[in-house]
């Protein structure tokens, strides 16, 4: 070794330090907290572990030190030390150094420093820095190797407004065990590479102006524990997990994160879609083999960042409150005035994050909960939850959560793709809905729900509460049981594979009054299913138009309640099959319900109702459809047009009431025929003697074309002269009105 002049010779130890080198001698503790002289210089501990002072035969050295006060540097910086250190409740004036020192074993349980500087320290086994160990400066251990596992337990850290801990590429081989660790700075493990599994469970960390813990790239092969535990875990500050990948379980299970910089929290919305944002956890890039447990009680007074997260297990949100409600109050006072915010807080952004399992945010399950989950236990979130462009395997259930952004899109979810079903039941949610062009593999089932105070244009116009356009949902789309949508639906070009209900539904309406009303209550334009339930509340109809125009399904339900929509019934090139009304009512209301939502005629509504009913076998109800449609049809023509239809009505039934023809044959016939039998005629030629036939004379007048030898026979005078005119006429009339409704009948089979 090097020369002994750089340590304290043999001759100038202190009873205490000759103590201390006898007990490294032999491996013995020495417990020097009863003595009246506990100083031991720094230099002397550092030659005796780089082996500056001779050992007896026989030797054992280590050094098992309690309860020192050690004066001095301790500075061992790039030795190799085969001795193993164990020093217990010792306090240090100066921080010792062990920089790119080789050690077999080093504890340091319960000691008081005011720093330690460990860069590229190698530790053969367990690094021990718990049980009350003290750090007052810059606890150091980057790209430090522990062969065993770091045990921080109970321990403090102190550099408040600093990196209290350094910790980048840090590499263990075991576990970091951080129980009930306290740190008053940044605690530091960017890059870090944990062969077992991080348990902060309990923890404290604090840095209010900045970062609480600092994990970007952090590998742990293990799970990783920031949880509540017994006391609790609390981070002032941001945690960063950016790009962090787990090999087991990432558990935040009631922990509390916090940034005490006073920011609102909000995001500005710039061009193109930038946002200025700020987050208390960042875990965008994170990669979890196993589960992501934000729940039971987890809050996080910020935004949670997951975007493009990658978790191979379940999502659990169950139970955790997230997002700014200070935010919450300005947002409801915005919508109150009818002010667009251009402002948004965020609550929780997951653009682009992979769940291989299941979402899972409803309240626990158990007891008399029913299966929707207990509403005080489900998530809260206080501004936007974003989900756009997430991957969901398996389903995702907010059901029951409350989620508060009055005025702005509460939950965004464009482009969202689930696998099972999308619950929303009831859900109370303060905000809009947004599912545009989202993918459910199942069912997207929104029963029970209130929307309420839903997203203002920059007009200050309500947009939908629930927009899923374009989306495409594998079953069913539910809006039943009490569902409420305060600033209507959009299901605008959506393919759903079985069924849409909207039984019992409230659709538009006020929030408070005063509030602003919706002008489309549903918008289901190119709404494509297999069955359409539209059975509302007669006493609450929609507060809006209800728009079906080139909606096309295969069955119909509906009621009085639709058609006392307050904006009317848009049903142009609508199309079904199928129609059944709960409950069932007679084809005059439904024609009467035709005519009070199109004022202005339009034949396709009634061809496509006469249709059902002829394909049902229902050819008398069908007719009374067409002739509905040829009546309005008319009655919007000039004078002449309506006085033919008005002819045809009741002569023919425009066709669809042949047998009128006869009638009317049949009875002018008869009035000829009575008056022919009183009223001879004379012949018109002498030469020609035909017999006088009143019941055949009155035939060959109302025929026409048909000759049968009673016409042009007899001089018409007088009366009689009027009375053939009117025969002749008639039969024209008659003739021509039923070749039209033959003609029709044709047309139509």
């Amino acid at each position: 070794m090097g020369s002994v002049t750089a340590y304290v010779p043999l001759e100038e130890l202190t009873d205490t330090e000759e103590a201390v080198r006898t007990a490294f001698d032999s491996g013995t503790r020495l417990d020097l907290s009863g003595r009246a002289d506990r100083a031991v210089r720094g230099e002397v501990l550092a030659a005796l572990l780089v082996g500056a002072y001779p050992l007896g035969v026989g030797a054992m050295p280590a050094l098992r030190l309690d309860g020192a006060h050690v004066t001095g540097r301790w500075d061992i910086e790039g030795r190799e030390v085969g001795a193993v250190i164990t020093l217990q409740r010792c306090e240090f004036e100066h921080a010792p150094v062990l920089r790119m020192a080789r050690l077999v074993a080093l504890s340091l349980r319960g000691c008081r420093m005011p720093g330690l500087s460990a860069r590229n320290l190698r530790v053969g086994s367990d690094l021990l820095l718990e049980s009350g160990y003290t750090c007052a400066g810059v606890l150091d251990l980057t790209d430090a190797t522990v062969e065993g596992t770091l045990r921080l337990a109970g321990a403090v850290l102190r550099n408040p407004g600093a990196a209290a801990f350094l910790g980048a590429r840090l590499r263990i081989s075991g576990s970091i065990h951080a129980v009930a660790l306290q740190v008053f700075g940044e605690l530091r493990l960017r890059g870090a590479n944990i062969g077992g599994s991080v348990r902060l469970t309990g923890a404290t960390l604090s840095h209010p102006s900045g970062t609480a813990l600092e994990a970007t790239g952090l590998t742990v092969a293990g799970d990783l524990f920031c949880d509540a535990g017994g006391s609790g875990f609390d981070a002032a500050g941001t945690t960063i997990l950016s790009g962090a990948r787990i090999g087991g379980d990432a558990v935040f299970s009631g922990a509390q994160l916090h940034d005490a910089r006073g920011d609102d929290g909000h995001v500005r919305v710039l061009p193109r879609g930038t946002v200025d944002d700020h987050y208390v956890l960042d875990a965008d890039r994170l990669r979890v083999d196993g589960d992501v447990k934000l729940d039971e009680g987890f809050t996080a007074s910020g935004t949670v960042g997951l975007r493009s997260a990658q978790i191979g297990g379940h999502l659990l949100l169950s139970g955790a409150t997230i997002g700014h409600r200070p935010a919450v109050a300005e947002l409801a006072k915005a919508f109150a005035e009818g002010r667009a915010v251009t402002r948004v807080p965020i609550a929780l952004v997951a653009d682009g994050i992979e769940v291989r399992g299941d979402v899972e945010a409803r309240g626990s399950v158990g007891g008399k909960v029913d299966s929707d989950g207990n509403p005080g236990t489900a998530l809260r979130a206080y501004g936007q939850v974003r989900l756009v462009d997430a991957h969901v395997h398996g389903s995702a259930s907010l059901s029951r959560a409350r989620l508060r952004g009055p005025a702005i899109d509460v939950l965004f979810a464009d482009r969202l793709r689930v696998g099972g079903t999308l619950f929303l039941r009831k859900v109370r949610a303060s905000g809009s809905i947004r599912l545009q062009n989202a993918h459910i593999g199942s069912s997207l089932d929104c029963s029970g729900a209130h929307l309420t105070k839903p997203r203002l244009r920059p007009d200050g116009t309500l947009k939908p509460s629930l927009d899923a356009r374009v989306a495409t949902v594998g079953k069913d789309l539910l809006c039943s049981y009490g569902f409420r949508a305060i600033g209507g639906v959009r299901i605008r070009l959506v393919e759903v594979g079985k069924m849409v209900t909207f039984a019992g539904a409230r659709l538009g309406g006020r929030t408070r009054p005063r509030h602003l009303l919706t002008d489309k209550a549903l918008s289901a334009y190119g709404l494509s299913a297999q069955e359409l339930v539209l059975v509302f509340p007669e006493r609450r109809p929609p507060q809006g138009t209800v728009i079906l125009t080139r909606a096309t399904v295969v069955s119909v339900i509906d009621g009085p309640g639709l058609w006392a929509a307050t904006g009317g019934v848009e049903i142009e090139d609508f199309t079904f099959t199928a129609l059944t009304a709960v409950p069932d009512v007679p084809v005059k209301t439904r024609l009467l319900w035709l005519r009070k939502v199109q004022p202005d005629f339009a034949p396709g509504p009634y061809e496509r109702l006469a249709a059902v009913y002829s394909e049902g076998g229902e050819e008398e109800l069908a007719q009374q459809v067409h002739l509905e449609r040829q009546r309005r049809r008319y009655a919007e023509l000039h004078l002449a047009g309506r006085l033919w239809g008005r002819l045809q009505d009741i002569t023919v039934g425009y066709g669809y009431r042949p047998w009128l023809a006869m009638v009317w044959l049949a009875l002018f016939w008869l009035l000829g025929m009575l008056w022919f039998s009183d009223h001879l005629m004379e012949k018109l030629d002498n030469d020609v003697n035909p017999v006088w036939n009143p019941p055949l004379l009155a035939t060959d007048l109302l025929l026409p074309i048909i000759d049968l030898g009673q016409d042009n026979k007899w001089r018409m005078v007088g009366a009689s002269q009027w009375i053939s005119g009117v025969l002749i006429a008639v039969g024209w009339i008659l003739a021509t009105t039923a070749a039209t409704g033959a003609t029709r009948v044709l047309k139509r089979g």
